[in-house]
C-alpha cells in the first residue's frame, strides 16, 4: 500500500531523531526497577520477578531467573550473564510487548550441545549458550523481525535470525558484535542512515549516505517500515513493566450508537409505493365462481391377451388398451423400435447415466417412473396392473431341471491339469543328478612311459 510523502518524511525524521538520542538513553531512563516475565516453551513454567531493585541485580531473582533457563534436557543451571538479562528486558521494553518473554532455549549443558551436534546439527562447538551468555527468545505479540531490528540497534553482541523455525524466534548474546545472516545493504542502510555502524551488509563494505539515499528511492515500503519501528521506540514506555498472562480485554474505544443500515431488498419504499401496496391489501379476496364437480372418466377397455405360442425372446410392443396396431403396422414399428430412436415427438429411449465412483447411487437411477405410462390411469390399481400376477417359481425351477433344455456344466482342463497328469505318467526310481555330472568330466590321461624293473648295486 503506497505511504504519503508527508508521512514517510515525518517518520524519516522520528527515526534520526531516535539514532541521535542513542539506544541505550531509551532504556536507562527511569530503568532503576526492573520486572521481567520469562515463560518456557519446553517446560511450561512462567516466572514473573523484580530482579533489579534500585540499580542494582537482585541477587535472589537472579537466582530463581537462572533455574528458569536451566537445561531443561538434564536440570542442569549455571549463573546467566546479568548483561544478558539487562539486553532481553530493553528489548522487551522498548517493544511494549505485553505478553512474558517466551524462552526456546537458554544455558545448555556441554552434553546436551554435543547431543545435539550429532542428532540435529547447527550447533556450535563453542556455543555460548554453554557458557550461559546467549538465550532465543520470541515474544509473540511482536513481530520477530522488529524483535531482529532492536536487538540489532544496540550493538551489544550476536543477533541470530530464524524466522522460518516452527516457532520463530531471534539468538541474542553478549559476545562481539556481529549478526546471522547479514543484512542486505539497503536494509542495514535504514537501520543506520547515519552509517555508524559495526554490523556489516551481506555484500561487505561500510554503509553510505548514497546507499541510503538509494534505499530510501528503490524500496519505500521497507523505508517506511523501519521508520515506523524508529517512531515506536520513541513513545515513552514504564520504567517497571510487568507482563501479564491473562489475555488482554478489548478496551471501549468511544460509546456505542445505532447504525443506520440499508434495507436487504434495495432502498426503502416510497410514498406512492406503500400507497399501492395499501391498494392492493385492501382489494377484497377472490371468490370461487361455481361449485366443483367430479370429473367423468370413460370405463376403461379390459385388455386383450396375447396370443399363445409366441416365440420367446420376441420383443412385444406396450400400449394402451384399445390402441394395438394391426400386425402389419406392428411388425413395422417392431424394426423402428431401437436405443435411442425416436417414437415420436415426445417419446424416445433414454440410456441410463454412466457409473460414477463419486456418485455411486445413479447405479440404480432411473429418469422418471415409466409404470404410470403403460396403462390408462396413473394409479396403481388399474385394471391392467391388477391383472398382472407374478411369476410361478415352480413351474421356473421344473424348466431348469429338465435335461434337454440346458446344456450340462463340465470344467475344462486347464495348463496346470495337463501337467500334473503327464507327471503321473513317469514311472521309475528317481536319477542322481550328481551321477550325470561325474560321467561328462573326461578321465586322466595314461603316463608316457611303463614301469619296469631296474637292477642296482652299492659301492
Amino acid at each position: 500500500m503506497p505511504i504519503p510523502v508527508r508521512r514517510s518524511a515525518a517518520l524519516l525524521a522520528a527515526a534520526a531523531l531516535a539514532l541521535a538520542a542513542g539506544a541505550g538513553s531509551i532504556a536507562a531512563q527511569g530503568a532503576r526497577d526492573r520486572t521481567i516475565s520469562f515463560h518456557s516453551v519446553n517446560t511450561k513454567e512462567t516466572l514473573t520477578v523484580q530482579y533489579m531493585r534500585n540499580g542494582k541485580h537482585v541477587p535472589e531473582a537472579m537466582q530463581q531467573i537462572n533455574w528458569i533457563l536451566r537445561d531443561w534436557r538434564r536440570d542442569e543451571a549455571t549463573e546467566m550473564d546479568p548483561a544478558l538479562i539487562d539486553l532481553v528486558w530493553e528489548v522487551h521494553n522498548e517493544l511494549g510487548s505485553q505478553e512474558p518473554i517466551h524462552v526456546i532455549s537458554g544455558f545448555r549443558s556441554r552434553a546436551t550441545n554435543d547431543m545435539l551436534r550429532r542428532t540435529v546439527g547447527g550447533q556450535a562447538s563453542q556455543s555460548r549458550h554453554i557458557l550461559g551468555k546467549a538465550i532465543d527468545v520470541h515474544f509473540p505479540d511482536v513481530p520477530v523481525k522488529r524483535l531482529r531490528y532492536s536487538a540489532l540497534i544496540r550493538e551489544r553482541g550476536g543477533v541470530g535470525y530464524y524466522p522460518t523455525s516452527a516457532t520463530p524466534f531471534v539468538h541474542l548474546d553478549t559476545d562481539r558484535v556481529r549478526a546471522w545472516p547479514r543484512l542486505p545493504r539497503a536494509e542495514l542502510a535504514l537501520l543506520f542512515p547515519s552509517g555508524r555502524t559495526e554490523h556489516t551488509p551481506a555484500d561487505g563494505g561500510p554503509i553510505t549516505p548514497e546507499d541510503v539515499r538509494r534505499a530510501r528511492t528503490a524500496h519505500a515500503d521497507l523505508a517506511a517500515e523501519i521508520a515506523e519501528f524508529h517512531a515506536q521506540r520513541l513513545q515513552p514506555k514504564s520504567a517497571v513493566q510487568t507482563a501479564s498472562l491473562a489475555p488482554s480485554l478489548p478496551k471501549l474505544v468511544s460509546l456505542p450508537r445505532l447504525v443506520e443500515r440499508l434495507s436487504p431488498f434495495g432502498t426503502r419504499p416510497s410514498a406512492e409505493e406503500r400507497a399501492r401496496l395499501a391498494a392492493l391489501a385492501a382489494e377484497p379476496p377472490p371468490r370461487l365462481v361455481s361449485e366443483p364437480r367430479p370429473v367423468a372418466r370413460p370405463a376403461p377397455i379390459p385388455p386383450t391377451p396375447p396370443a399363445e405360442g409366441a416365440p420367446w425372446g420376441e420383443m412385444q410392443v406396450a400400449s394402451a388398451p384399445g390402441t394395438i396396431p394391426p400386425e402389419p403396422e406392428a411388425a413395422g414399428m417392431r424394426g423402428r423400435l431401437r436405443l435411442g430412436s425416436p417414437l415420436g415427438e415426445r417419446a424416445s429411449f433414454v440410456s441410463a447415466p454412466a457409473y460414477d465412483e463419486e456418485h455411486p447411487e445413479e447405479l440404480s437411477y432411473r429418469p422418471f417412473p415409466i409404470a404410470p405410462f403403460l396403462t390408462a390411469t396413473s394409479s396403481p390399481d388399474d385394471p391392467a396392473l391388477i391383472q398382472l400376477v407374478p411369476p410361478d417359481i415352480a413351474k421356473t425351477l421344473e424348466m431348469l431341471n429338465q435335461t434337454g433344455s440346458a446344456p450340462p456344466m463340465r470344467l475344462r482342463p486347464g495348463r496346470q491339469t495337463a501337467q500334473l497328469l503327464w507327471a503321473q505318467e513317469f514311472k521309475g526310481e528317481a536319477i542322481d543328478l550328481s551321477s550325470l555330472a561325474a560321467a561328462d568330466v573326461p578321465a586322466a590321461p595314461a603316463p608316457p612311459f611303463a614301469g619296469r624293473r631296474v637292477a642296482t648295486q652299492a659301492r
